[in-house]
């Protein structure tokens, strides 16, 4: 990137400024491997056939695909040193976390680095059970926090989490957005209360207005401590670093992940208070892992910090989101009894569908050269760009979404 470029702005080599000229699906049969090449918004077979991505991994490629800032900044990390033990404490790991923890509010200020956000979902609630001394962890329906252990037993009731819970038990869940289910949950025994803020793989349910601030006085007046989850709807993704910001709290843990490190390195990380920091360098450790802490994740956490930090970044995910959500509802305007609802902020959305199924509207997408994702509801769709996704990209976006809409029999404008 030339010295004198804009703060935030996207590397030339990085991603399109504008939609390609040969972006739009011609007559060729697609190839057989649909990501041959990625740059930018785009996937690109071995045909050449480009697609528009709105689905990103749930936010690993929010810096878009190939991002070459990033890719320069891992190669660098990675020359200079290894990731080191991680049970011995390290100057470089260090100052990833204090670099990386400059994305959070007070009183979060550590962090712990895993390989995953699934297991920084473990840790967490390893974290909350060391230090409060409880046995209990409640959840809420329809969540989704990984795929592993105490996450398993949380999941929602789609994925079939009773397949996989024995070792974990069965967790309680309180009813989405209900404040008295929350209460009649949690006691004495409960070590923690985990959340997401946004559920985004079922469907971008946002957690209603005064809940979680409800939830932050449960926990505060029964000892619990307060997880969000933060992996897929954080880091600029809802139009604030945090979507918990907005809410009037601040949690006790926060776990992250995908898009930690721009796609080239596997992370996860929680972040967690001062308060919890003993209980972390207790002995025996809260976990014993061979790469988490190590160096190499935390210093790229610290260099992907600074990206989100820049104004730039977030005035230009204001700028675009903007245009996206004004998008679909124009299209949803002019197609009534085709959409039955619209979820979400930012560059984040859910759009239920009233005369399709999910995976109808993927394929109809995907056939006019945009890949966008079904959620866990049967209706709904995920709409999740990069967050480098330009202006131009969107509207291409929305032309072939309602092309793709009109397929499947929507009704006129």
């Amino acid at each position: 990137m030339p010295d004198d470029a804009a703060p935030g702005a996207v590397p030339d080599d990085a991603a399109p400024g504008a939609v390609p000229d040969d972006a739009a699906p011609g007559a060729e049969p697609a190839g057989s491997w649909p990501q041959h090449d990625r740059e930018g918004s785009w996937l690109v077979d071995e045909r050449g056939g480009r697609m528009l991505a709105w689905h990103v991994a749930g936010g690993v490629f929010n810096l878009g695909f190939s991002d070459q800032r990033m890719a320069r900044a891992v190669a660098d990390i990675v020359l200079d040193h290894d990731t080191g033990l991680w049970s011995d404490p390290s100057e470089r790991r260090l100052a990833g976390e204090r670099a990386f923890v400059e994305l959070f509010p007070d009183p979060l200020d550590h962090a712990f680095f895993t390989p995953s956000a699934s297991e920084a979902f473990e840790v967490a609630c390893k974290l909350a059970k060391l230090a409060t001394r409880r046995p209990g962890l409640v959840s809420v329906t329809g969540g989704y926090y990984g795929a592993v252990g105490f996450a398993l037993a949380m999941d929602n009731p789609v994925l079939q989490p009773e397949v996989f819970t024995p070792m974990a038990g069965m967790i309680p869940k309180a009813a989405f957005g209900s404040v008295e289910a929350m209460d009649a949950l949690v006691d004495g025994t409960t070590a923690a209360v985990c959340i997401e803020t946004i559920q985004v793989p079922a469907g971008v349910y946002e957690q209603p207005d005064g809940y979680l601030a409800e939830v932050r006085r449960i926990c505060d007046e029964r000892g619990a401590v307060l997880i969000v989850d933060e992996v897929q709807g954080g880091l600029l993704r809802s139009g604030e670093l945090w979507a918990f910001e907005r809410h009037g709290m601040v949690p006790d843990i926060v776990v992250t992940g995908k898009g930690l490190s721009g796609g080239y390195y596997p992370l996860g990380a929680l972040t967690y208070t001062g308060a919890l920091h003993d209980h972390v360098d207790s002995f025996p450790p809260v976990h014993r892992s061979s790469f988490s802490g190590g160096e190499i994740g935390a210093r790229i956490a610290g260099e992907t910090a600074r990206r989100y930090l820049d104004p730039a970044l977030r005035s230009h995910v204001d700028v675009v989101g903007a245009r996206l959500g004004a998008g679909l509802a124009r299209i949803s305007a002019d197609h009534p009894g085709a959409i039955a609802a619209i979820r979400g902020r930012g560059l984040v959305y859910g759009v239920e569908l009233a005369t399709a199924f999910a995976h109808q509207m993927a394929e109809a997408c995907e056939a006019r050269g945009l890949y966008l994702h079904a959620t866990l509801e049967p209706r709904t769709v995920q709409v999740m760009p990069a967050l480098v996704t330009t202006a131009d990209e969107i509207d291409w976006g929305l032309e072939r979404f309602e092309e793709a809409l009109v397929s499947l029999g929507a009704g006129g404008t």
